[in-house]
């Protein structure tokens, strides 16, 4: 699709860049603390209390950020079950334009639960078991990853939105064309 104009966007470009730096920090991190847990359990028979506990934050960060990324490549699990029985370009691009924009309306609710669950967080003032860090920190990346998939979600729906003009306006075109 040529309407892919949003993917040369500076700004679009850099919230991915930085979107892909998150993902791969919390990579490291995850594997880092794995590997510490392995080496001091099971090498130096010494186990450090915490490192479970602090696993949980990039955990979270990693599967929220992947989701963010998986809706910034438009890389969701579809099923385009309906457009096996729509033959023209244009009616599939109106449809998945529909479909953007339903995602886009469940993402508010869950930007909404996640702006509860931060308030919620920040009042209450929450910390871990063991370490006694702030749950703010896992909890608090929900309304941040939902709302990064609403932006993306729109972009999606715009850039379909486009799609469907320009095919109209190119059936419009070839019909003049026939008619000369």
């Amino acid at each position: 699709m040529n309407s892919d104009l949003f993917r040369h966007n500076k700004a679009l470009v850099a919230i991915d860049k930085t979107v892909d730096a998150f993902i791969v920090a919390n990579i490291v991190g995850i594997a880092l603390l794995s590997c510490t847990q392995v080496l001091l359990r099971y090498v130096f028979r010494m186990p450090l209390l915490g490192i479970e506990e602090l696993c949980y934050f990039p955990t979270i960060w990693l599967y929220l950020g992947a989701s963010v990324k998986a809706s910034s490549e438009k890389g969701q699990l579809v099923a385009r079950v309906l457009e096996i029985f729509i033959s023209r370009k244009k009616n599939i691009y109106f449809l998945r334009c529909i479909a953007a924009l339903i995602s886009c309306s469940i993402l508010c609710w869950l930007v909404y639960w996640g702006y509860d669950l931060l308030k919620y967080s920040l009042r209450l003032e929450k910390l871990t078991d063991t370490l006694f860090i702030p749950w703010l920190y896992i909890e608090a990346v929900a309304f941040i990853a939902f709302s990064l998939m609403i932006f993306y979600s729109t972009v999606e729906a715009w850039e379909y939105f486009s799609a469907y003009r320009a095919a109209d306006s190119s059936a419009q075109k070839s019909a003049l064309e026939v008619k000369d």
